[in-house]
């Protein structure tokens, strides 16, 4: 859908936007902003604030089919969270999850579409649809989920492009937080909403609707292997906008299967956890799985609620996300780039492409000088991503790209080579699969370690005070 004169809507807002307070406990701690040349420092904004004090998002999307929902097993999935989709669900899903004390978060599905979501909509038309958002039924319905204690916030109006919804978004999200202000109000963009460039789109739904959390969703694995050429480049885009306008940011990745014209494959163990690791080390702090039960042919669970393949390879994937989530919620990516790997070629040794939308990044200046893949082959590459703390303390993640349909984790592990900057003198990991903090030898420069398939390790240089480990 095209989306025309969205720049002038953005600075007609900058002038009639009102501020609504947050509500949430603020965060003492402060953030460099980008760019500025004396190191300035800002509050946090809402929704950093928010993920520094709730677990790291990790929440599958349900739909409640099939029924009855099965908390227990939705749980030994590694979950933090439950994202409950289908309003017509809500009566009987909600009490369940919350009796089960599952913290969730609440989809508002098409508010005010009808009326502002089409096309001759006017400015008399739009300040109607706003004016009628605080009713009594608005309200009613709204007080009846937050009565749980266990909901954290609300999604509303997925993959708005029309600038009359954005701007009627807008004003939702912020009815939200007046109302609820210890609740999280964000949206969910649309990953491809119309032919001008896509960075623009995103900068003008950050600049316009100003979620709590920038997102998208990004479904890349297709039938019978492969990867979605525009992946990397939809990465970068939402980390770049969210970065410059101060908000943290999730994606909603690919879990389930599906045929026809929309085929998209059941994602292997090597798969899922590429979708995972590979955001980590941008500095997404939050990852949602479409869906964990059935919207095509089967997710995490198939169409008698049985657990598929993929159910323990989250399983075991999301443990060890959670573990490294704890610090990633305390980290700003700095910069992230492709490590290529080589492949051979007519009997000699050529250095794979860079990942489309990615760079090779000029490590003279890192605390790394050189990652190394030390096993050739054909998308054998690796990324690696910078981090800093509050503190100016500087950390980096490696994430092994290679995946393919049908390939566990181990049969695409990789040895990695990493040499350290001369001045690197103590290094430390923060181990994945036990959440403990370990020192890393370092011999004559260099570090060596071994990443299964799609899988990443975050390391810090000097000392091992990770931080948000205890909380």
């Amino acid at each position: 859908m095209k989306a025309p004169g969205l720049s002038l809507l953005a600075c007609l807002l900058a002038a009639w936007s009102t501020t609504a307070g947050s509500g949430l406990t603020q965060d003492r701690a402060t953030m460099p902003v980008r760019g500025s040349k004396n190191n300035a420092i800002r509050p946090l904004q809402r929704g950093h604030a928010w993920v520094r004090q709730h677990p790291f998002t990790l929440m599958g999307l349900v739909r409640n089919y099939p029924r009855p929902f099965d908390e227990p097993l939705y749980r030994r999935a590694g979950f933090t969270s439950l994202l409950a989709w289908e309003p017509s669900s809500y009566d009987e899903l909600i009490p369940k999850v919350a009796a089960a004390k599952m913290p969730f978060h609440i989809h508002l599905e098409h508010w005010g579409g009808d009326k502002v979501n089409r096309k001759g909509v006017t400015e008399d038309i739009l300040s109607t649809a706003i004016s009628k958002i605080d009713s009594p039924k608005n309200r009613a319905y709204i007080d009846r989920l937050t009565k749980h204690p266990e909901c954290l916030g609300f999604l509303a109006n997925d993959e708005a492009v029309n600038p009359f919804y954005l701007r009627y978004t807008r004003q939702l999200l912020q009815w939200l937080r007046r109302r609820h202000p210890d609740k999280l109000a964000f949206g969910n963009a649309h990953p491809d909403p119309w032919n001008g460039g896509y960075d623009r789109y995103i900068d003008e739904f950050a600049a316009i609707v100003e979620p709590d959390v920038l997102m998208t969703d990004v479904y890349p694995l297709s039938v019978p292997d492969g990867l979605a050429y525009n992946y990397f480049g939809i990465l970068s885009d939402i980390r770049k906008t969210a970065l410059a306008h101060g908000m943290p940011y999730w994606m909603i990745i690919q879990s389930f299967h599906s045929t026809g014209a929309f085929d998209r494959r059941l994602p292997s163990e090597s798969d899922i956890r590429f979708q995972i690791f590979v955001p980590l080390a941008m500095g997404y702090t939050g990852i949602i799985f479409f869906t964990y039960d059935v919207a095509y042919e089967t997710g995490l669970i198939d169409k008698n609620g049985k657990p598929t393949r993929l159910h323990p390879d989250v399983a075991r994937a999301n443990r060890e996300a959670l573990h490294l989530g704890k610090a990633l919620r305390f980290l700003t990516s700095t910069s992230f780039g492709c490590v290529a790997g080589t492949h051979i070629k007519d009997g000699q040794t050529v250095r794979n492409p860079n990942r489309r939308s990615t760079r090779a990044l000029d490590l003279t200046a890192q605390p790394v000088r050189e990652v190394i893949i030390e096993s050739p082959g054909e998308r054998k590459d690796a990324l690696i991503g910078f981090f800093r703390d509050d503190q100016g303390g500087r950390y980096f993640m490696v994430t092994n790209l290679w995946q393919n349909a049908g390939a566990t984790a181990p049969e695409r592990a990789v040895p990695v080579s990493i040499r350290m900057a001369p001045e690197v003198k103590s290094l430390h990991r923060l181990d994945r699969v036990t959440g403990e903090v370990e020192r890393i030898k370092i011999k004559d420069r260099t570090v060596r370690i071994t990443l299964p398939g799609g899988t990443g390790d975050l390391f810090k240089i000097d000392d091992g005070k990770f931080p948000g480990l205890q909380n």
